[in-house]
């Protein structure tokens, strides 16, 4: 009996043994996990740390970098700011990214502390990114980071604000959300504005693109301007080219036009085109653009010429010349421009086709001038002997014109003017010197006004 109560009394020392050494050992558990906790807190909040960030972050945007202070609770973090200087090799001049929170797992954290080159952000949301992409280069060359050393993996990145700017333009106010794909990144964006000198300031309504290095896939960049649109895709290739298609829509043509003609010429540009750069020897070479385009609902008015044309040939219709066929092809390349397949035509009453080019200032076309036979019969000879072959309704004759573009030569006035004298001459005999002198005057004021209608003088 004594002994059955020794044996309980042993195996109930022994379990509370057993229980306050479980109890002991959960506390020491929760104590070095705090421990831990709190030492992983202060390492992410070193100076160290950041540094280390600081280094991995200058090595793949290549550029010389400042990261503010990083604060951390638990699995959040947030930090001010990060400023960047673009180095020999870097992809930008400068950057400044602001106000910038997200969340972390902390195993990444331990596994980074033990030598893993990877750091698992679950989420990044920044406030506002502007980059710049000038010339102005630091003098330095960054080492390159190996492929397989990453900086950060992220699982999405979303800027509320997105500004970047180059010579002669810049986007401001892109909304964009970034996520990971094979082998790269794939970025929405909508809103901003996007300005190109000499284009009319365009509304981003939507943009698709795809970063898989070293290429930019634009799979779409929708703008609104002047209540048209125009549609881009293409690619851009680091280091090698810049290829990019592009669709408009209705856009009006104003803003397009050299100030002296906005009153003069109205309508919506419709057509489609690629812009080709090569990126080459470490340059941007001039743009290669190549297209057609047509322009609808177009009218020309407001020029004083017509006003004279229309009183001299009795046709109020050249006052306002309703055109109902105005299109091209075209190419710009570093030679000037070149018009192909030309196209202008105010119905039953005047039509222009032909081709020409502007090189260095100068313009250089052949064209095909049809005008319908009733104004020319205020031109004396004209239909006998300039505008001689009759066809689908317009009398025609050849057009060249040469010079200067804002002040080009042409060689119909002195056919017309030869052709006028010849008439009157051939009418009203050799004695009539007075009477043929007024009527040569009175053609080539005709003379004149059908060429200011062509030529803008």
């Amino acid at each position: 009996m004594a002994l059955r109560q020794t044996n309980k009394s042993s195996s109930n020392r022994w379990l509370k043994v057993l229980v306050w050494t479980g109890v002991t050992l959960v506390v020491l558990l929760f104590a070095g996990l705090a421990g831990v906790k709190a030492w992983v807190n202060s390492y992410l909040r070193s100076a160290e740390f950041r540094k280390q960030i600081a280094e991995r972050t200058a090595e793949h945007l290549q550029a010389e970098v400042e990261i503010a202070p990083i604060r951390f609770d638990t699995t959040e973090f947030s930090c001010s700011g990060l400023t960047g200087q673009g180095g020999l090799n870097g992809k930008f001049s400068d950057i400044k990214v602001e106000d910038v929170h997200g969340e972390f797992r902390l195993p990444s954290v331990w596994r980074m502390l033990f030598g893993d080159k990877k750091f698992r952000v679950e989420s990044v949301d920044v406030q506002r990114v502007a980059v710049n992409f000038f010339d102005k280069r630091l003098p330095i060359d960054l080492p390159r980071p190996r492929k397989e050393d990453k900086v950060t993996e992220i699982g999405r990145i979303t800027v509320r604000e997105l500004v970047f700017a180059w010579e002669g333009g810049s986007v401001n106010g892109l909304a964009a959300t970034g996520t990971p794909v094979e082998g790269g990144w794939k970025i929405i964006g909508d809103g901003g504005r996007a300005k190109q000198y000499g284009l009319p300031d365009m509304e981003i309504a939507a943009l698709r693109v795809v970063h898989k290095e070293p290429v930019l896939f634009v799979q779409e960049a929708k703008l609104r301007t002047e209540g048209g649109e125009i549609t881009v895709m293409g690619e851009v290739t680091e280091k090698e080219k810049v290829d990019m298609q592009f669709k408009a829509a209705g856009v009006n043509v104003t803003p397009l036009l050299p100030e002296d003609w906005r009153a003069r010429l109205h309508g919506r540009v419709k057509g489609d085109g690629r812009v080709q750069i090569s990126l080459r020897d470490g340059t941007s070479s001039a743009p290669v653009v190549t297209g057609h385009a047509e322009l609808q609902q177009a009218a020309l008015e407001a020029l004083p010429v017509l006003d004279k044309i229309a009183d001299f040939t009795k046709t109020d219709r050249f006052r306002r010349l309703i055109l109902n066929q105005v299109h091209g092809d075209f190419r710009y390349d570093p030679s000037g421009l070149h018009v192909t397949n030309l196209v202008v035509e105010c119905d039953r009453l005047i039509v222009v086709k032909g081709a020409f080019s502007v090189v260095n200032g100068q313009i250089d076309g052949t064209f095909d001038l049809g005008i319908t036979p009733a104004p020319l019969q205020f031109l004396p000879g004209s239909q006998d002997k300039v505008f001689s072959a009759p066809r689908d309704g317009y009398a025609w004759t050849p057009l060249h014109i040469t010079g200067p573009y804002r002040s080009p030569r042409e060689d119909l006035s002195v056919r017309l003017y030869a052709a006028a004298e010849n008439a009157v001459v051939q009418k009203v005999g050799d004695t009539a010197t007075q009477a043929v002198g007024t009527a040569v005057d009175t053609a080539k004021k005709g003379v004149d006004g059908v060429l200011g209608l062509l030529f803008g003088n």
